[in-house]
């Protein structure tokens, strides 16, 4: 039954004192009957909106007894105020649309007889009357949300206050009191953090907050927060050895709060007496002739006290003394090789430790400038002979004889240090004299010399016979030494190079800024462009990008598909991985997808593309199209097995190699994961760079980042019989036998741009896209100008400043 009081003003006697009250009752009835009936009240004198609860409903209906509304968020509800109506007038509660009192202020003793205009919510089409006797009190929409605010808070609740916060912030930011509940909301939720969650910066940050909204409200309990958030931050960073960013934090909030917050003071002068202790630490080891060390503790004590003149005085004497570069590195080298196509690491070390016999300088315009180690080299007019002259004043074990003896060891097929490439040009070797060999070739030549980009090594003592300029002094998991040989020192010639490793990108980007480390041999793209503006640094690219690709390995059935490969290529969209979380930019200078294994060259440097061929366009992604090759491929697979009689193995999922260095880390990530949308499973498997190629059994693919500076020669290195990925397709195979036997340029880069349809039609790798380099310098070490080939190329130019970064 549904019932509800009215006072009829037309059943009264004149002389009645009291309200003559009769009910109407009403069986719950299908919509239209009861409007109808409720209509039936329309205007009357209610006394009292306290609707009940029906207690029947027809059969029709009665299927929906069980189902139990959940209201939403009160926030979520369209705004209605709540009319609590007095124990006389029947008790309950009726929402109703908004009352349009004055500053939505309910009215004060409002007279007894007087009579509120109300619309209920649930009937919106009529407007009804209540009396203000009848009313025990009102609650309006806003007073509400507050009121529940001030509730979550008490439940630390304060995900659902702030929600409550907002709104009342957006909607009714005049109301009385929300200032104080703000402000309220900041101390307690701050609070609350320190203490619930241990969320020191978030306890800051609010407290900070709170102190700029109102300096004094509850200043002692903002104050003593303050204090205690900034001890247990500055506690933090002095634990994990960060003093920089301590003293920064010290540093803002003594100008911020100055007296007010004694911890500062304290923490300042703990920080300062840590600092002249390291001060006497660093001498100490200067004494004990431990300059890395020295150094470190140095630069610490600098970090805290910049402006002290005894910390500037030991960092000079360290640089007159023991001149010294610490180079930070993404990635660690094994095995080091001035010449390595696709290990990095090993590129860059190389340069140090070892001389090739010949050397890539720079980009010209027809392939590469190269340097021999022994003296110079020059070609006849047919290009069939080279002829090689030893300066007399190069002090080096090599002569004529033993010069010869190795280009014929690598031309022989029954040597260890057998070259397939070499072999293939090489007709005869003759010593004319004790400073002169001539080499003579098979057919022309355009760059032979190209081909012998060798470390040459003793075979008893196993040294190199063209050493570097530094040798290895120390290794261990986090630093790599390099000491300068004797024959090579000079005032400001650094003595020693210290290679850093860092897992984290952010770390080594934090220890340059500081001056932990003076050179950073790889930037991720975003850090470089942020660190260009930095005044203490200078930012450079390498002269060559490098290009990045996928290398099949293994013998997958699938794999070996071109179909399956085409599919991987069409499944991951490498224009947008590339664009978005891989370089952050748009500019084509920074990074392009390519179609092959060439590099695309760069603005002002198209030397570098002759190689490459334009018109063939980078697969475009296409999920639709990478199902289709992809279920194509399945069957071509599944036919092949069955017409021999084999079982058809299962599709498993591939794993992907890849080398601990960020960028690459995180591109495999993406491509797995956009892979995993177009049915093709993969999972990563990180190595250290200089086992990608040593463990390639384990994987089925791998990342690599090769250095094809002279497509010429490194497509060879590449692909051939003694290549990265061996490719036994006999199109590619007889790709390469054309480009051995070009004369001259136009048909070197025929055979060329004829390889890069080849590949790809028939992808023996998957290209990705061409990365520009970047590194990052301090500007206390000079000589690294321009755009080197790579990191040590003029490391006999470099020199340490002896007076103070300042």
């Amino acid at each position: 039954m549904l019932t509800w009081l009215v006072d009829s003003s037309s059943n009264r006697n004149a002389g009645a004192s009291a309200w003559e009250r009769r009910y109407v009752t009403v069986r719950c009835l299908p919509h239209v009957l009861a409007t109808d009936l409720i209509a039936m009240a329309s205007k009357a004198s209610i006394a009292v909106l306290g609707l009940l609860f029906c207690i029947g409903w027809p059969a029709q209906v009665s299927a929906f007894q069980d189902i139990v509304r959940e209201e939403p968020e009160l926030i979520d509800q369209e705004p209605f105020d709540l009319i609590v109506l007095t124990a006389d007038a029947g008790g309950g509660s009726e929402k109703v649309f908004p009352l349009p009192f004055p500053g939505r202020k309910v009215p004060v003793n409002p007279r007894e007889t007087d009579r509120l205009d109300v619309v209920l919510v649930r009937f919106p089409e009529r407007e009804y009357e209540v009396m203000w006797r009848d009313i025990e009190k009102i609650e309006l929409y806003e007073n509400r949300i507050y009121k529940q605010a001030v509730d979550r808070m008490a439940d630390k609740d304060f995900i659902g206050a702030f929600q409550n916060l907002s709104f009342l912030m957006k909607k009714y930011p005049r109301m009385d009191r929300l200032a104080t509940l703000q402000k309220e909301f900041l101390l307690q939720s701050a609070l609350d953090s320190f203490t619930a969650t241990g969320d020191v910066a978030q306890t800051l940050s609010a407290l900070e907050e709170l102190r700029k909204i109102d300096r004094s409200y509850r200043a002692s309990s903002v104050t003593n927060g303050l204090s205690r958030a900034a001890d247990r931050i500055v506690q933090k960073y002095q634990s994990s050895g960060d003093l920089t960013n301590a003293k920064a934090i010290l540093s803002r909030l003594s100008r911020e709060y100055g007296s007010d917050l004694p911890v500062v003071q304290q923490w300042q002068t703990r920080l300062e007496s840590m600092a002249r202790a390291r001060l006497q630490e660093a001498r100490q080891l200067v004494e004990a002739g431990k300059f890395r060390e020295a150094r470190r503790a140095a630069v610490d004590m600098l970090g805290i006290l910049p402006s002290y003149e005894p910390g500037k005085e030991l960092i000079k004497e360290i640089n007159q003394t023991h001149p010294m570069v610490r180079v930070g590195v993404m990635q660690k080298s094994s095995s080091p090789d001035p010449a390595a196509l696709v290990r990095w690491p090993d590129r860059r070390t190389g340069g140090l430790l070892a001389r090739p016999l010949v050397k890539f300088e720079a980009v010209s315009t027809e392939g590469g400038v190269y340097d021999f180690a022994l003296g110079r080299y020059s070609e006849s007019d047919d290009r069939q002979s080279l002829l090689l002259d030893i300066d007399p004043n190069n002090e080096t074990p090599l002569d004529a004889f033993a010069l010869a003896q190795s280009l014929g060891e690598r031309g022989d097929p029954g040597h260890e240090l057998y070259d397939a490439s070499w072999a293939a040009i090489l007709k005869s070797v003759r010593v004319l004299s004790e400073r002169q060999v001539l080499i003579q070739l098979r057919r022309p030549n355009i760059l032979p010399w190209a081909l012998m980009q060798w470390m040459l090594v003793d075979e008893d003592s196993g040294e190199y016979l063209l050493a570097g300029p530094y040798l290895r002094a120390s290794e261990d998991e986090l630093e790599s030494s390099f000491k300068l040989r004797p024959e090579y020192r000079q005032p400001g010639r650094p003595i020693e190079i210290v290679e850093v490793f860092y897992e984290d990108p952010k770390r080594a980007v934090n220890d340059l800024m500081r001056g932990e480390i003076d050179v950073l041999d790889q930037l991720y793209p975003a850090d470089a462009r942020r660190l260009a503006s930095e005044p203490q640094l200078r930012v450079g690219a390498y002269a060559l990008p490098t290009n990045h690709m996928l290398i099949p390995v293994s013998d997958d059935p699938y794999l070996q598909n071109p179909k399956f490969r085409r599919a991987m290529l069409y499944g991951c969209n490498r224009e947008a991985m590339l664009r978005g979380e891989l370089l952050s930019s748009d500019d084509p200078n920074e990074g392009q997808v390519v179609s092959g294994p060439f590099p695309l060259g760069i603005e002002g440097n198209d030397t570098l593309a002759y190689a490459y061929d334009e018109s063939i366009e980078p697969i475009a992604h296409s999920p639709p199209l990478a199902r289709l090759l992809s279920v194509m491929a399945v069957e071509e697979v599944t036919k092949s097995f069955n017409r021999k009689r084999k079982p058809v193995p299962p599709l498993e999922s591939l794993v992907v190699g890849c080398p601990d260095f960020e960028f690459a880390r995180v591109a495999v990530e993406g491509m797995i994961q956009q892979w995993s949308s177009v049915g093709i499973q993969a999972e990563l498997k990180v190595m250290p760079p200089s086992e990608v190629l040593q463990r390639k059994d384990e994987v089925d693919l791998i990342y690599v980042m090769a250095n094809m500076w002279e497509p010429a020669t490194d497509i060879e290195r590449l692909l051939g019989s003694s290549g990265v990925v061996v490719s036994d397709n006999p199109y590619i195979v007889q790709g390469l036998v054309k480009l051995r036997a070009a004369r001259n340029w136009p048909e070197v880069t025929r055979a060329l741009k004829g390889l890069h349809q080849l590949v790809d039609y028939h992808l023996p790798i998957l290209p990705l896209w061409q990365v520009t380099d970047r590194f990052a310098v301090r500007k206390t070490v000079n000589g690294i100008e321009g755009s080197p080939v790579s990191l040590y190329q003029d490391v006999l130019k470099w020199e340490v400043d002896l007076g103070i970064d300042q």
